[in-house]
């Protein structure tokens, strides 16, 4: 998918709160920068890369969505980098598996093991979140506005799934949104599913650039606290933070690892083509600043 210029607003909202509101938001973009900077003490971090996981509700737990935020600060990009749950890939000491196994077998400990391996790249940062928060922090943003593009209609009772969104224009709830982001009974199966959830996460991202929000914004920071668990250290948060905000414009693309589906033994996977999507990966992060740009 192209990439797509973004403004990110969602920290200037919460310390436009912390620092006094109009007054702040008064500030021209290069002194507001600045004075963000000095006050929360920001340290321009490394290239680094986030492991993004969303859990199903069936136990053991696996790994139900896999991102990698991939964050190039020489370029100033980042890339939101999709794994198949179905992709086969080695697992440390399980031959080679579906990726979601890996997660319900050895936790994030293992997924992320998995992924260094077979990318060639080191994650230092995870983060988890379950059904559960994903919902409360849609319904604390009063949903988002998406254009649903077909009918959708699934039950599985034994993941206690029960979907059903007319199709059109429309502002998905919490419970509604997690059905859409689940969808994947189409020929397209968990390709399709990742698409649906790259067009959401755009659309979440347009929601919370509203500044309408701005009331909301402890409450959707104290839901986040709660929906998530992260390694990353509480002044590391700050710096990325900080960086996401550094420029005028940040350049986003979305990207799926690259592959086929398969059957092996009666059993369908996504057979990933790991040298394409190791030399994305390493083309991402050798990415230097065009000639000109600030």
């Amino acid at each position: 998918m192209g990439k797509r210029k973004r403004n990110w607003k969602i920290l200037y909202i919460f310390l436009g709160i912390l620092l006094g509101g109009s007054v702040f938001f008064g500030l021209n973009q290069p002194i507001r920068n600045q004075v963000v900077k000095t006050v929360m003490g920001y340290k321009q971090p490394e290239n680094t890369c986030i492991l993004v996981v969303g859990q199903d509700s069936v136990k053991p737990l696996r790994s139900d969505t896999i991102i990698l935020v991939c964050m190039n600060v020489h370029s100033g990009e980042i890339m939101l980098y999709s794994v198949p749950r179905d992709s086969r890939l080695e697992v440390s000491e399980n031959g080679f598996d579906k990726i979601n196994h890996s997660y319900a077998r050895g936790g994030i400990k293992l997924l992320k093991g998995t992924l260094e391996k077979n990318l060639g790249l080191t994650i230092p940062y995870t983060v988890e979140t379950d059904y559960q928060g994903f919902e409360v922090v849609i319904d604390t943003l009063g949903g988002v506005e998406i254009d649903v593009e077909k009918p959708m209609k699934y039950i599985d009772k034994a993941q206690d799934l029960n979907i059903d969104i007319p199709a059109g224009k429309q502002r998905l709830s919490g419970q509604k949104a997690l059905q859409y982001v689940r969808f994947r009974n189409d020929k397209l199966g968990d390709i399709g599913r990742i698409k649906r959830q790259q067009k959401f996460l755009e659309a979440m991202l347009n929601e919370m650039d509203n500044p309408l929000h701005l009331p909301k914004i402890p409450q959707i920071m104290e839901q986040l606290r709660q929906a998530l668990v992260t390694n990353i250290p509480g002044d590391e948060i700050v710096n990325l933070a900080l960086w996401f905000k550094g420029l005028k414009q940040r350049m986003v693309s979305m990207e799926m690892m690259a592959g086929e589906p398969v059957y092996i033994e009666g059993v369908s996977y996504w057979e990933p083509h790991l040298d394409a999507s190791r030399q994305m990966i390493h083309d991402f992060f050798t990415k230097e600043k065009k000639q000109g740009e600030q």
